[in-house]
């Protein structure tokens, strides 16, 4: 049991405020600030999330440089257990390992029918 609060917050103050005193904001303008408006700091190249897909584990690793983070990844993808998400600057990807091959046309032949070695 924890005693007291852990992390305080000022829920009273900020529910007993008067509206005039927030700024009007639509819920257009609210979601691309919350949920389309992530920051990561010039210093990381990117954050990748990984889930473990039996057990539901979760690890998460940050980036400096695209080799490390490459490699992390084309580990992850050879075992096949686990799905990734890989959030940078631009975008955020999720990746996951299928378990069979299906081109999308028949235009490209399949990567390992040796005709791109």
């Amino acid at each position: 049991m924890m005693s007291g609060k852990e992390f305080p917050n000022n829920f009273e103050a900020i529910q007993e405020a008067p509206d005039e005193i927030f700024e009007p904001c639509s819920v257009e303008d609210f979601f691309d600030w919350r949920v389309g408006g992530w920051d990561i700091p010039s210093s990381v190249m990117c954050i990748m999330r990984a889930e473990h897909k039996a057990t539901g584990k979760i690890t998460e690793h940050t980036y400096s440089k695209l080799g490390p983070a490459r490699n992390r990844l084309l580990k992850y993808m050879k075992t096949g257990e686990y799905q990734v998400t890989i959030a940078n600057h631009d975008s955020i990807q999720l990746i996951k390992n299928n378990d069979e091959f299906s081109p999308i046309n028949d235009e490209f032949p399949p990567i390992n029918d040796g005709y791109y070695d």
